[in-house]
């Protein structure tokens, strides 16, 4: 399970950091947000 998120440089996130993930996470916006991206980071 993860704790925290960091992601740096990555196609729009350019310095990404999420320091609390709960044991279950939700991801919404609109589109073109970075929702996609977000998963293909963590998976």
């Amino acid at each position: 399970m993860l704790d925290h998120l960091v992601v740096q440089n990555y196609r729009l996130f350019k310095d990404l950091n999420i320091p609390k993930l709960g044991q279950v996470n939700l991801i919404t916006g609109k589109n073109n947000a970075g929702k996609s991206t977000l998963l293909e980071v963590i998976g």
